[in-house]
C-alpha cells in the first residue's frame, strides 16, 4: 500500500505518491541549485511549477488518479534535466516531446504601443522594425493597417509569464529555457 500526498504544484492540488513526491520535490531542488541568482529563484521555480503541473494535467485521466513515477519521470523528460544531473535517467530518456507550440502573443517587453508588431515579429521571426514599417505602410495608403492593428490588439493575448514569452517564439518549455529566459 503507498501513502499519497496532497501537494500545491504551480497552484493547483494534486495527489500524489509518496515516491513520486520525493523524486519530483529532489528533481525541483536540485534544478534550483542551478540558479544563479537568488533573487530570480523564486520566479523561476513559479515558472517551472506551473510547467510541471500543466503536463502533469495533460498525463491525468481523471481528479482522483494520483500521480506517480512514470508522470513524474514524463514531467523530468519534457523538462530536461538540470546541468550536470545524472541520477535522472529514466525509461523515458528517448521520450520526444511534441515540437514546441508556436502562438500569437502581443510581447508586452518590446511594444511601442499595444505589442502587436513585437508579437507578430517574434512569431514570425521577423524584425520588429520590418514589421513596424509594414503596419505604417498600411496605415498610410487605405488605413487596413491601423484595423489590422486594433483586431489584432484585441484578439492576441499578452505573453506575461515566461513559458507564454517562449511558446511565442516558438522555443520548447523545457526548465532550461525557463530558467535561461530571464
Amino acid at each position: 500500500m503507498k501513502k499519497v500526498i496532497t501537494a500545491n504544484i504551480g497552484g493547483k492540488s494534486f495527489m500524489i505518491d509518496e515516491d513520486a513526491f520525493a523524486k519530483l520535490q529532489n528533481y525541483l531542488d536540485s534544478f534550483k541549485a542551478t540558479i544563479a541568482h537568488p533573487k530570480d529563484a523564486e520566479e523561476i521555480m513559479d515558472e517551472i511549477e506551473f510547467r510541471v503541473a500543466e503536463i502533469l494535467q495533460e498525463h491525468l485521466r481523471n481528479e482522483m488518479q494520483s500521480v506517480n513515477c512514470a508522470m513524474v519521470n514524463i514531467v523530468i523528460a519534457q523538462l530536461g534535466k538540470p546541468e550536470g544531473a545524472h541520477e535522472y535517467d529514466h525509461p523515458y530518456t528517448n521520450y520526444n516531446p511534441p515540437p514546441p507550440r508556436k502562438r500569437l502573443y502581443r510581447d508586452p517587453d518590446h511594444r511601442v504601443i499595444g505589442g502587436v508588431c513585437s508579437g507578430v515579429a517574434a512569431f514570425f521571426d521577423l524584425d520588429i522594425t520590418l514589421v513596424r514599417v509594414i503596419f505604417f505602410v498600411l496605415f498610410i495608403f487605405g488605413g487596413a493597417g491601423f484595423w489590422l492593428y486594433i483586431i489584432l490588439w484585441i484578439v492576441a493575448p499578452a505573453a506575461h509569464t515566461i513559458a507564454e514569452k517562449l511558446e511565442m517564439r516558438g522555443e520548447p518549455t523545457t526548465a532550461e529555457n525557463i530558467k535561461n529566459a530571464r
